[in-house]
């Protein structure tokens, strides 16, 4: 068949250099995460925060969708720490930061295309970076709604203050851009072992967009990432069994990554994490604590304290 006969051209030593640069992204991502996190008042080291990354990774493979493992590095960051909402603010805004990035590079592929794209995949770009500055804006708009109870505003002023503040919001997007720099460069790469016919410049627009699709509900993006592959390659002339042979290669390179962080789980000294302490009257500690260069930061630091 084309997959049989795509495997077995591939030259592995591009796919090794896949693989050694997903972990290098997957080392940046651990330090944005960890701005995140001690802007929150979590004070985790960075070698034991990139255990909880590779240990969400390992997850990921066969948790829903492609963020599963976001769950499992929430609940290792919180460890019993009773501040369950705030560890896995950390874990949404890490994630919310790259997404933005993510997007905005699909727009700037958009821009920069070498070829004339069919009109449903600049439909589908604008689209999704339309939803996302809806999903965005929404965000501050339920401050304004009053439908939240007083304490969850407060908790939700905190996180915007730390997604706003000038010094982590600079910080943060560059790794940011780093990391979709490194994803791109892991699917040219696998491609060149597969000597695809794919315009460099087209790995901006595919990357970001097929990383997009595999949000939807799957296990670890099985399915609806190979559909997205052989769609957006399509108008390339590029044959579906190359397609589906470079998304199964990419998908590799994550499981490979996956078992390491499978061995950290299971071999690491990383103890399992105990459900979060609650206060006896039900409400969760969920302090953030104060964020540097915030106005509203004494009302945001006011309103519990970290077990």
């Amino acid at each position: 068949t084309e997959v049989t006969q795509a495997f077995a051209a591939l030259r592995v030593r591009y796919w090794l250099a896949a693989l050694g640069v997903l972990l290098c992204a997957q080392f940046v991502s651990t330090v944005r995460w960890q701005m995140f996190a001690r802007a929150l008042r979590f004070e985790a080291s960075l070698p034991r925060m990139l255990g909880y990354y590779f240990i969400g990774m390992f997850f990921n493979q066969f948790l829903p969708t492609s963020v599963g493992g976001d769950v499992v590095r929430g609940w290792y960051l919180n460890g019993g720490s009773g501040r369950k909402l705030a560890a896995f603010a950390s874990v949404f805004l890490d994630r919310l930061n790259g997404l933005l990035v993510l997007i905005a590079l699909a727009c700037a592929g958009v821009l920069c295309a070498p070829l004339d794209l069919p009109p449903w995949i600049p439909i589908s770009v604008w689209s999704v970076a339309g939803c996302g500055l809806l999903g965005l804006g929404v965000l501050p708009a339920l401050l304004w709604t009053g439908l939240l109870p007083v304490h969850r505003q407060r908790q939700l002023r905190t996180m915007l203050a730390v997604l706003k503040a000038p010094r982590t919001l600079v910080c943060t997007t560059l790794l940011s851009l780093v990391v979709q720099i490194a994803s791109v460069t892991i699917v040219w790469l696998i491609a060149q072992g597969l000597s695809a016919p794919i315009p460099a410049t087209y790995f901006w627009i595919l990357t970001p967009m097929v990383s997009l699709i595999t949000l939807l509900p799957s296990i670890g993006g099985t399915g609806v990432r190979e559909t997205a592959m052989v769609l957006f390659l399509a108008p390339l002339g590029v044959e579906p069994g190359l397609a589906l042979t470079l998304s199964f290669l990419w998908f590799f390179v994550g499981v490979a990554a996956g078992l390491l962080g499978g061995a950290v789980y299971f071999v690491g000294a990383f103890p399992r994490p105990q459900a979060a302490a609650e206060t006896a009257g039900g409400e969760e500690l969920t302090a953030y604590g104060p964020i540097p260069g915030d106005s509203d930061q004494g009302r945001a630091g006011q309103f519990g304290q970290a077990a």
